[in-house]
């Protein structure tokens, strides 16, 4: 894993899009199923992340400037959290 690159691990039942924006930019995007990884480039800053349903397209999740490289979607109790 580079310096700048972000681990996303969707372990929740739908298929989700991750965006990172640093500001109002769009840095990168990408799709990862149920029990799916992707890695995805970030600046090497601090950073707002959002998750989306990857069907309907409604955000589901996110965290504002966040500096971590390795991320966690899970859900419990019916919410869906970050780790």
């Amino acid at each position: 894993m580079k310096e700048n690159e972000v681990i996303f691990h969707n372990d929740v039942e739908i298929r989700v899009q991750m965006q990172i924006f640093e500001g109002r930019s769009l840095v990168s995007t990408c799709v990862a199923g149920p029990g799916e990884t992707c890695i995805s480039p970030a600046g090497l800053g601090r950073y707002d992340v959002f998750f989306k349903n990857g069907l309907t397209g409604w955000e589901i999740a996110r965290e504002l400037n966040s500096e971590a490289k390795t991320l966690t979607l899970s859900r419990n109790h019916g919410r869906y959290m970050i780790n």
